[in-house]
């Protein structure tokens, strides 16, 4: 981008343009060299512009600056410290964290503005004003008779273009945000090239000592002269910091995070406007974690204290969050883990809240799971010790499994801030949890649908957010065994069936008579012969990997003898495998080493039981087998949701799904309830099917399980 791209007026006025958002950020945004004469300087100014200030680094910038020797006292320090120990001072000395530049430079602007002059970023030059006859202006070396007050910046971008801009303005925070200033804008390749020239040629011959009147000092001379005086006229720049970042937080706009797609930044915003507690129901695979990190930056940047509350359905989940939030750069005094796998978690807690408490780490992050976080150790803990003026930030991912009695309790009232993550946030059968979460999550929520997935385009990679699927739907039947079981349990279902609501003996045997048929489904003979037929298919096409299987308990060992007779690499992937770090899987967990080494090949075939329906981010895998597969939306939506994520190379996935065909019931009643059953087996079929490349095809076939 160059300076041609951006909407650049002639003139700036405060009051009527905000001349910090409109030009001075996307400006030294886009620039590489940023020539500056101000009368004052302060780094509250790199505070105000910190954005601007970070991309201009990004993009190599280097700066240049004359401006006069009148300074707050810590701005004093630091320049006196980079002119004495310059050679000796590193990167740690000043706690930067480089990748997060945005943020270091509106918290520590003053450690910003040393690690600028020791890198070389930024050269200073002081300048002091002379008398006629060539004395300095009185014996405090310079007078407000004769300050130096020139005021110009030069700008270049990348492509070589160069403006300049010239008025009233100073380098400070307070110039930049309270008082009223004007300044005017010339651009070379326009009419008001002669003007850009003056500018330029004026900041040359002051930062060169060609000027009559004018002396400049460089960094070390100018401490050597001793001429750095402290001027009490910046004792209101922490004011004016404090004042610009509420402004700035509370008219920000999600939209200018270059790092979020529209979608994330519409639910962000929205989240914003409903008191920042809102249920983001968002496709697998579309970036739930990333655009909750974004939440949590803002209100790390914008709260004093803060502690955010990440909790999930298991450990590996806790690890792979903290992973993104650190790969994210976000910057917190404190980052734990805090559930079973940490011993003495509780004391853990307990000794963080008291350092919030003391001012020794303002900002905590706490990656916990839902039985953690819902457990009365933790609840109590936080509830009595929560330090009085912190906020508290939950993120509940995978939320809807806080909907079940026993979880909501953490859900806990204090905790003002809320963000509910869920590809499916609705309870199956179970209204009275729904509607806890969506009332704790602000009676709102904001959607991006699986078919929104697979049809918007990614601005960045000119693909959709997800991949589209083919589904391949295999019919199977049941054995004579099989079928006989099936009838006389449906038999016994239909009796029971209309004494359910009045007999609680006769509800309690159909639950187990229905699950027991369930499983007759599920666990069909015939599926195993279905899936060596797919199995030899996809060898045909070439090397299977990449592939999982989604299986039931009873399901597992059958499935595992037929991978190891097509002399595959498998491993299963189940609720035992251990999420607890252990040497021997390089400090991993037993489950974060089986999803590695799927991810990098070395496993062709996941077998997976239930864990692998929540948040486990596998976008390489792009062949999924239903060997099994319920009713619940939640459980068929993830599952399509883990081979459908974007991944280089990726083109489509496939999803076989083995199904039991149609069974012809004896009499009318068990026909008629046996309708009921498989009408909900057909609307999932054809959810999945809806959105499928193939979704002709495969509703015919669904039809014709009827």
């Amino acid at each position: 981008m160059s300076f041609k791209d951006l909407t650049i007026k002639s003139c700036y006025e405060s009051g009527v343009d905000d001349i910090i958002e409109d030009y001075y950020v996307p400006v030294l945004g886009t620039s590489v060299r940023y020539d500056r004469i101000a009368g004052f300087f302060s780094s509250s100014s790199l505070a105000v512009a910190a954005r601007g200030v970070a991309d201009f680094i990004a993009n190599g910038g280097k700066m240049r600056l004359i401006t006069s020797p009148r300074l707050n006292s810590e701005d004093i320090d630091i320049i006196k410290r980079i002119a004495d120990d310059s050679n000796s001072l590193t990167l740690e000395d000043f706690g930067i964290n480089i990748n997060n530049l945005e943020n270091e430079f509106e918290i520590n602007h003053v450690k910003a503005l040393g690690w600028m002059l020791a890198n070389g970023l930024l050269r200073m030059k002081f300048a002091i004003v002379y008398n006629e006859d060539g004395s300095i202006c009185n014996n405090e070396l310079i007078s407000e008779k004769g300050l130096f007050h020139q005021k110009v910046g030069i700008l270049q971008d990348a492509e070589g273009n160069e403006l300049s801009f010239s008025g009233s303005i100073n380098e400070t925070a307070a110039a930049w945000v309270n008082n009223d200033e004007e300044f005017k804008v010339f651009k070379e390749w326009t009419d008001a090239y002669d003007y850009y020239v003056r500018d330029k040629k004026r900041f040359e011959e002051i930062w060169n000592g060609v000027r009559k009147n004018v002396k400049v000092f460089d960094l070390p001379n100018a401490v050597k002269s001793d001429i750095i005086r402290y001027s009490s006229d910046f004792d209101l720049e922490s004011v004016s910091i404090k004042k610009y970042r509420s402004i700035k937080f509370k008219n920000f706009d999600f939209k200018h995070d270059k790092k979020l797609f529209f979608y994330q930044a519409e639910a962000l915003n929205k989240w914003k406007d409903n008191n920042y507690q809102l249920l983001f129901e968002m496709a697998t695979g579309t970036g739930k974690t990333r655009t909750a990190i974004a939440g949590i930056k803002y209100l790390n940047q914008s709260r004093k204290r803060l502690v955010t509350i990440i909790s999930t359905p298991q450990n590996t989940l806790s690890k792979q969050w903290k992973d993104e939030v650190e790969g994210q750069h976000l910057s917190f005094d404190e980052s734990v883990v805090i559930d079973g796998s940490v011993s003495k978690w509780d004391k853990v807690l307990l000794k963080l809240l008291l350092k919030n408490g003391a001012g020794m780490a303002d900002h905590i992050c706490l990656y916990t799971t839902h039985n953690t976080a819902s457990s009365v150790k933790f609840t109590e803990t936080i509830e009595h010790n929560l330090p009085s003026g912190t906020d508290v930030l939950f993120v509940g991912d995978e939320t809807h499994w806080l909907g079940a009695r026993k979880l909501q309790k953490a859900l806990m009232p204090s905790y003002k801030y809320r963000i509910g993550l869920s590809a499916t946030p609705s309870r199956w059968f179970d209204d009275l949890g729904t509607s806890k979460l969506l009332e704790y999550y602000g009676n709102d929520n904001f959607e991006f649908t699986i078919k929104d997935a697979l049809t918007e385009f990614n601005p960045i990679t000119g693909k959709h957010f997800l991949v589209n699927y083919h589904y391949l739907i295999s019919k199977v039947s049941l054995n004579e065994m099989e079928s006989k079981e099936y009838q006389d349990v449906s038999k016994k279902i239909s009796k029971l069936w209309n004494m359910k609501n009045s007999d609680s003996d006769a509800a309690a045997s159909l639950d187990r008579l229905l699950e027991k048929r369930a499983n007759i489904i599920k666990n069909a003979e015939g599926k195993y012969v279905q899936l060596e037929c797919i199995l030899n298919e996809l060898e045909q096409k070439g090397r299977i990997e990449n592939l999982i299987v989604f299986v039931s308990p009873q399901q597992i060992d059958s499935v595992l003898e037929i991978l190891a007779g097509h002399n595959l690499m498998f491993h299963k992937l189940t609720e035992k495998e251990g999420t607890k770090a252990e040497k021997r899987f390089g400090n991993k967990s037993e489950r974060e080493h089986i999803i590695t080494k799927f991810k990098l090949g070395d496993y062709q075939v996941i077998v997976a039981i239930k864990c692998m329906d929540e948040g486990i981010d596998i976008p390489t895998a792009d062949i999924g087998i239903l060997m099994a597969s319920s009713t619940n939306p939640r459980e068929y939506i993830q599952r399509v949701g883990r081979i459908i994520r974007q991944s280089p190379g990726k083109k489509f996935a496939q999803l076989y799904d083995i199904c039991v065909d149609t069974i012809h019931l004896g009499d009318d009643e068990s026909s008629s309830l046996e309708r009921k059953i498989r009408n909900k087996e057909q609307i999932r079929l054809k959810e999945i099917a809806e959105n499928a490349i193939n979704s002709i095809d495969a509703l015919k076939i669904i039809n014709s399980l009827d």
